[in-house]
């Protein structure tokens, strides 16, 4: 019988879905554009600062912990301004792998790519590359905002061998199915309202309503700016922001826990702390690396076509 302090961090890496549970816990800040609860004049001004906090070749390294163990690291990347579909969208990546230690039980490599739109900015297209323990997770998501519809497509991966995880020989033993579900106006996805967020002018008190589309589902989220605190960071003591998302599906609350992240309270928006409370216990993401990158040149230039 295994120790019961493995099982529980096997239920904890199981519950962190990795990437994008820092995507959805750094990223449950799930937020649009046209989405928010703002007057045109805001949403004027807010267009404006996602420019001035992407940075192509970011790149933001968290080391995550359980309980004070070590269980993964998870990486945060804006790499720059592509074509998709004739549009000009920015690049987001994120990748989470678990410890050596913790891969020997229960091995976690996971990817998530995400396209948003520069203008306007809104969802274009989604991928969620997950490889878990024996759990494995190939979809990609293109966002219809005129039509007001996703196009889901999902690989079946029942009859690919156990020990296959690149998706590229996956193909060859299944195929995607296709689904569509209804789309809310301007919704982002689950990683680029992150980016989103970064550039509003969030002040203590005045929470923000949104809606983004995930997991086949609109999600409504309230995000709460608790208040300031100052914290020792790898990036120098910093003055923070205290935020609190709460997510909501046909008005009732999902979570079950809370999760408060920390954004350096300057103009970058970095967060740079992430805790979270859930059934087992509590996890924490740490910045432990930040690769600056650089300001994009405004307007941008036409980047390469994403086939």
């Amino acid at each position: 019988m295994r120790l019961s302090w493995v099982q529980e961090i096997e239920g904890f890496v199981r519950r962190l879905r990795s990437g994008v549970r820092l995507g959805m816990v750094l990223g449950v800040m799930l937020l649009g554009a046209s989405c928010l609860m703002t007057g045109p004049a805001d949403a004027a001004a807010q267009a404006s600062d996602i420019s001035r906090v992407f940075r192509e070749g970011e790149r933001l390294v968290y080391d995550v912990t359980f309980m004070g163990i070590k269980a993964g690291q998870a990486t945060m990347e804006a790499r720059g301004v592509v074509s998709v579909d004739g549009q000009p969208a920015y690049h987001l990546v994120t990748t989470a792998k678990s410890t050596p230690f913790i891969s020997t039980f229960y091995r976690v490599d996971d990817r998530n790519e995400s396209y948003l739109g520069v203008n306007p900015l809104q969802a274009i297209r989604f991928e969620k590359h997950l490889r878990e323990g024996r759990y494995r997770h190939s979809s990609f998501t293109s966002y219809d905002h005129e039509a007001k519809v996703a196009h889901y497509r999902n690989l079946d991966f029942n009859p690919v061998p156990k020990g296959i995880t690149n998706l590229t020989e996956a193909e060859k033993y299944s195929a995607y199915t296709n689904e569509e579900y209804p789309l809310a106006p301007g919704a982002l996805d689950e990683l680029s309202i992150l980016y989103y967020v970064r550039g509003l002018p969030l002040l203590v008190g005045h929470p923000v309503l949104a809606k983004v589309f995930s997991n086949r589902k609109n999600w409504d989220v309230e995000v709460n700016v608790l208040g300031h605190e100052d914290l020792d960071t790898v990036l120098g003591r910093r003055d923070t922001l205290k935020v609190e998302p709460l997510l909501k599906f046909e008005g009732i609350f999902q979570q079950k826990g809370r999760v408060i992240v920390w954004l350096t309270n300057d103009a970058d928006r970095i967060p740079v702390l992430v805790k979270s409370e859930i059934i087992i216990g509590s996890f924490v993401g740490t910045l432990v690396r930040r690769e600056v990158g650089t300001a994009l040149a405004s307007p941008q230039p036409p980047g390469p076509q994403v086939p």
